[in-house]
């Protein structure tokens, strides 16, 4: 099988393989509903037995595609992608020692931790909104509640000194001597007027209320599937830029089982969450497009490196150091930080991390047996090659 034929093969898998562990929690949730008789207020399988067991499964599995991710990111993209710049420096005949190699990783690096900040500063900026909105609601509900006292003190300072001398005095008869003396050229119904009609103008309907509320989910929808879409083409462009077949199923095995955790765990959450069955289809196929779109992408590029070989090398280089970087983001900032976070387990996801890194290793090392044999291979027919031309041009003599 050519490498061609690997890529369209592992494109149409993984898009499979997505698919089906994104859509596997909605299942479990039908098929547990039917197994086990739940009260009316329960729209979940998940009690809080289970609930602990999902954590444990899901737990153990993130570390496992953490260990996976740590293996394929250091022992074989950085590995590829400075053979790749060597390669290229001699053809072009650069002789500088820079460490290109590392300045590209560490770009693509930051160029994902600034998109995702810029990602949390959108959806926050929604919330801080949100935030205010409801600050404003709850002001307008208080002074419905406490009537005049909830006014600015601007406006109705006089009212509240009324209140506070009724108070503390409990004299009526003074307090209405105060309220002849401090009023001015308003009256209590002229000034109720007013209160009426502020909160009228800004008083939000219910309905207005469910529309903002639904925006802001959309939007953050919209941006979680953006980014984690992102993170799945660059994986995808990862597998597609490769030159070798084996290298190309190396790398597919071991982001499959990185977004297979993922996956399901996200499928676990919109399914706790009682989010809409079509935002789960969506994010679903959404996610399950990503990687193959980035594996036909880099097949296009790897494609037209052959045509173009100067410019279209510099571009994949590029391509496939920023595809590094992204996953040396999601190591350390998205994995592993969350499972030094963890307060459980931790045994458990600690050898589970370092079985994803010696199960890849040795894959690694398998590979690399197999393209050493490969190679001698290729060294032998060149060289039986040579001698049946020699053994021609000598009869020829």
């Amino acid at each position: 099988m050519n490498v061609t034929t690997s890529k369209v093969c592992v494109a149409i898998l993984f898009g499979l393989w997505r698919f089906f562990w994104g859509i596997l929690p909605m299942k479990l949730n039908k098929l547990f509903r039917k197994w086990e008789e739940t009260s009316q207020q329960s729209k979940t399988f998940v009690n809080e037995r289970r609930h602990k067991q999902i954590i444990y499964f899901v737990a153990l599995i993130q570390s496992f595609g953490g260990g996976v991710l740590f293996a394929t990111c250091f022992l074989h993209m950085m590995k590829e992608l400075y053979l790749s710049i060597e390669e290229l420096k001699y053809k072009n005949g650069v002789s500088n020692e820079y460490p290109i190699s590392q300045l590209i990783i560490s770009f693509g690096f930051f160029f994902i931790y600034f998109l995702e900040e810029f990602t949390y500063w959108i959806v926050n900026s929604f919330k801080k909104r949100k935030c205010n909105e409801d600050h404003i609601r709850t002001i307008i509900r208080n002074g419905e509640n406490v009537g005049l006292s909830s006014v600015k003190p601007s406006k109705i300072s006089p009212i509240k000194t009324i209140i506070t001398k009724q108070t503390e005095d409990g004299d009526t008869q003074n307090s209405e001597k105060i309220l002849a003396r401090t009023l001015s050229s308003k009256s209590t119904n002229s000034i109720k007027e007013d209160i009426n009609q502020m909160l009228q103008e800004e008083q939000l309907t219910i309905e207005e209320e469910e529309i903002v509320k639904t925006r802001e989910q959309l939007m953050r929808f919209i941006l979680t599937i953006a980014a984690l879409s992102l993170h799945a083409v660059l994986e995808g462009l990862s597998i597609g830029i490769q030159k070798m077949a084996d290298e190309v199923w190396y790398l597919s095995i071991s982001v499959s089982l990185h977004s297979a955790s993922i996956l399901f765990c996200l499928g676990v959450e919109l399914v706790l969450a009682q989010t809409r069955l079509k935002y789960i289809l969506i994010h679903v196929l959404a996610m399950t497009l990503a990687s193959p779109f980035g594996i036909l992408l880099g097949l296009i590029v790897a494609e037209e490196t052959s045509a173009k070989p100067t410019t279209m090398s510099i571009a994949t280089v590029v391509l496939e150091g920023f595809s590094a970087g992204a996953i040396l983001y999601i190591i350390f900032f998205e994995v592993l930080n969350r499972e030094k976070e963890r307060r459980v387990y931790r045994l458990q996801r600690g050898f589970c991390i370092l079985g994803g890194f010696l199960l890849m290793a040795l894959l690694q090392y398998l590979q690399s047996l197999y393209t050493r044999d490969e190679i001698e291979e290729t060294i032998k027919k060149l060289n039986n090659i040579h001698n049946f031309i020699n053994k021609i041009n000598i009869t020829s003599q």
